[in-house]
């Protein structure tokens, strides 16, 4: 069995694909993050949706949804904002930069209180694109994530996410505007 899942994914990194990153195709998806730690556990989903406004650089807009309870305490956030990305080949294995700033509204419960804040997300981080059709690439990306707060200190650090894009063709974005 693990030669077989060692010879598909050889087989996918190896197979010439030609994932669409020219100018006016799309792309759709979204990255994953689960972090666990002693009493701590997080969990953060960020779809995102956006267009190559040149070859191998695209802009467009995400959302973060994210959850993290330690101990009594409880904390959702909820994020929108643009992003902006650069793939630097169009090999199978794309090298990107990539950039986002969301505006979040966090609320905050803990067993006696609760309270709403608002504030500023930023990540800048870099990574690679591992296409394993024409379409459809795993994301891996390693970067800072910087939190600030209007009412509080924020936090920052490196963050890793695991995320996966599918690319759609010029036409194939005309028709989803219905043009």
């Amino acid at each position: 069995m693990k030669k077989i899942i060692a010879t598909t994914l050889i087989s996918c990194l190896l197979t010439s694909a030609s994932a669409q990153t020219e100018k006016g195709d799309g792309m759709v998806g979204g990255g994953l993050r689960l972090n666990t730690s002693n009493n701590r556990t997080e969990i953060a989903f960020s779809p995102n949706a956006g267009i190559f406004v040149i070859n191998n650089l695209a802009i467009g807009g995400n959302i973060s949804l994210d959850y993290t309870k330690s101990g009594d305490t409880k904390i959702t956030s909820f994020g929108i904002g643009p992003f902006v990305r650069y793939y630097f080949t169009t090999a199978n294995v794309r090298p990107l930069l990539q950039a986002n700033i969301n505006y979040l509204s966090t609320k905050v419960k803990i067993p006696s209180n609760s309270s709403t804040n608002n504030g500023f997300n930023f990540f800048l981080g870099g990574g690679a694109a591992i296409f394993v059709s024409d379409q459809v690439s795993l994301d891996l990306l390693l970067g800072y994530d910087h939190t600030k707060y209007k009412d509080f200190d924020g936090s920052g650090g490196f963050a890793l996410t695991i995320g996966f894009q599918v690319y759609l063709l010029q036409r194939q974005v005309k028709r989803l505007r219905g043009k």
